[in-house]
């Protein structure tokens, strides 16, 4: 293996500097995006799936004790972290028909919704 000696006596494989000059001159020019690597990203299906059971499960609860503004936010909050499914369909008419005021409506398709889950 070449290896190429720098002004400060460290010794780096060829190998090294091109892979290290290909991903700058790609980064630089935008055609590839460098991996970030973090412990919980927004689109981790599981995490998501359980914040929207929770806050599905907490709209129930406000929806029964006649709290539609509560309900409301909850079902808001659950719908920010849903994939698109079968679950974030009915969650999207339970909102709507709790804005229309039907409360039944919105606790049928809520109750459908944390079924999907």
């Amino acid at each position: 293996m070449t290896m190429i000696t720098t002004e400060r006596s460290q010794v780096y494989p060829i190998s090294n500097l091109i892979y290290m000059a290909l991903i700058a001159l790609f980064a630089v020019g935008g055609l590839i995006t460098i991996p970030t690597f973090g412990f919980a990203s927004p689109s981790s299906g599981g995490a998501d799936q359980g914040a929207a059971k929770m806050h599905l499960d907490e709209a129930m609860k406000a929806l029964q004790a006649g709290d539609t503004a509560g309900a409301e936010m909850r079902m808001t909050e659950a719908d920010k972290v849903l994939q698109e499914g079968e679950a974030k369909t009915h969650l999207d008419e339970a909102i709507k028909a709790l804005q229309a005021g039907d409360t039944a409506g919105a606790e049928m398709h809520a109750q459908l919704a944390q079924d999907s889950l």
